[in-house]
């Protein structure tokens, strides 16, 4: 397997939302609850700091797996996987077009068009992106840390800032 994109600062997640989202992929349901209800210092709802972590982690996800070569009927198929996914667990899936949208954005095509997907759905979709990437790799603890010891800085190097796990 390839090696994800640039390196870590290493250790464990160092945000609330980043050990949340570990949690997330590893199935670990009890510290996943347990870390929900801290996400947005423990307040209903969530905020646009903690999603700029989800925004960049699946930026770094959909970069490595797709690569700069994709093809866009690659694309297409994993979302009409996820969709029908959705659909087989009785949930009612985002669009097929939007979820493609956010793919690309995340590649960087600047001529993808997300400002009409409302920011809950981008992050839902974020994270099944994110989840999926990391089933078809066979990601395990190692692979899944990096990939948020990635994300989290350029969260921050982005302007954002999602508070720190205590």
């Amino acid at each position: 397997m390839k090696k994800l994109g640039r390196r870590s600062r290493g250790g464990q997640p160092r945000t609330t939302v980043g050990r949340w989202l570990l949690a997330l992929l590893l199935k670990d349901d009890q510290e996943r609850i347990r870390l929900a209800s801290q996400l947005n210092g423990g307040k209903k709802g969530w905020n646009k700091d903690e999603a700029a972590v989800m925004q960049a982690a699946c930026d770094v996800a959909v970069q490595h797996y797709f690569g700069s070569e994709y093809d866009i009927r690659q694309i297409t198929e994993e979302v009409a996987f996820l969709r029908r996914a959705d659909l087989d667990s009785d949930k009612t899936p985002h669009g097929q077009l939007e979820m493609e949208a956010v793919i690309r954005h995340a590649l960087g095509e600047t001529a993808v068009d997300v400002s009409g997907i409302n920011a809950q759905a981008a992050f839902e979709i974020q994270g099944a992106i994110i989840y999926l990437i990391s089933l078809r790799l066979g990601w395990k603890e190692p692979q899944v840390v990096q990939l948020i010891t990635e994300a989290e800085p350029i969260a921050f190097e982005r302007g954002w800032n999602p508070p720190l796990a205590v």
